[in-house]
């Protein structure tokens, strides 16, 4: 008898311990760096929302903010990095719609994409504009468009591939404005663009973030937004859905973490998360490189990610997409 209770108290005094030392570590937390992982090229629209955010999250929790562009396989490389790291909150991933389609289009899918993660922040939505080369003699999406027709099958446009916003983007709207075009897939935005800046590829769906800068100066030209209304920061940016009915995609950053990373950690994270998205110098930086700052809790985005994931599957069932 004496040495059962002997037993119970090591083992309760060994559970106590355990349980001490997780809540330490959580109330210490972060006492090193901590890495987000962006699945993409580095240069893109992803991973410039990432570093702004990421540099002010940094200053926020006094420790390093590393940011590691692991882009390829349409997100599944970095973010299969993600699912298997320990859930310790020193592993964060940046997700964007992408993140919810592979599974429906890729055999031997890495990870299951609602139980290997647990839900963060929202940092924004990014609404989609439609850039073409400025090689191109057109001025307006209605002669876009009209020039695309006269030459049909001649026009290729750049994406991120199927499973992704840019290439629901594309094939919508070729398929809705009447136009035949092709699909050259990237890995990113950032390895696109000198495709698109020189002519080789002529048009893209795409954040305006990435491509803002090559718009001013003149290199290529945004005929108009994806969204169901303009943007605030660029209202003389036409609604496409104005000369193409019914036509609307969207896009948004959101960082997730491994399934099962301490609720105080990722509480901690979120808070620290929407002060920086409620500074109005953050807010104005995002905002006039074409992002909409939004701020979610944890169990808000993990309910918007549920719902858009089977969206998603819905949408490619019925198109009949099958894994690849």
């Amino acid at each position: 008898m004496r040495r059962f209770l002997k037993t119970v108290r090591w083992m309760l005094s060994s559970a106590l311990m355990a349980s001490l030392s997780v809540a330490y570590a959580q109330a210490d937390y972060p006492n090193r760096p901590i890495k987000i992982i962006v699945p993409y090229a580095a240069g893109g629209g992803a991973d410039q929302v990432t570093r702004l955010v990421g540099q002010r999250l940094g200053d926020r929790l006094k420790q390093s903010i590393v940011i590691e562009n692991r882009g390829g396989g349409s997100n599944t490389v970095g973010m299969a990095m993600v699912a298997k790291a320990p859930a310790d909150g020193y592993t964060l991933g940046l997700v964007t719609p992408t993140f919810l389609m592979t599974q429906s289009t890729m055999k031997n899918h890495p990870y299951d994409t609602i139980k290997d993660f647990s839900a963060v922040a929202m940092f924004g939505d990014a609404p989609l504009f439609l850039a073409i080369s400025s090689t191109l003699p057109v001025n307006n999406l209605k002669e876009f468009i009209q020039y695309a027709r006269a030459r049909p099958g001649q026009l290729n446009w750049a994406s991120g591939g199927t499973a992704s916003t840019q290439g629901l983007a594309g094939l919508m709207f070729s398929a809705m404005a009447d136009i035949k075009t092709t699909q050259v897939q990237y890995r990113g935005s950032s390895q696109a663009m000198p495709d698109l800046l020189s002519g080789r590829v002529q048009f893209m769906f795409n954040p305006l973030p990435s491509v803002v800068v090559h718009v001013k100066s003149g290199r290529l030209k945004v005929l108009g937004v994806a969204s169901t209304e303009k943007v605030s920061a660029h209202p003389d940016i036409p609604v496409i859905a104005d000369t193409v009915p019914g036509f609307s995609t969207a896009g948004w950053f959101g960082l997730v973490a491994p399934a099962g990373t301490p609720t105080a950690i990722v509480d901690r994270l979120n808070r620290e998360i929407g002060e920086i998205l409620r500074n109005p110098e953050t807010r104005n930086a995002m905002i006039e490189s074409g992002l909409e700052p939004k701020i979610m809790s944890p169990a808000e985005l993990g309910r918007m990610i549920s719902s858009d994931f089977a969206k998603y599957v819905k949408i490619f069932n019925e198109e009949g997409i099958k894994p690849e």
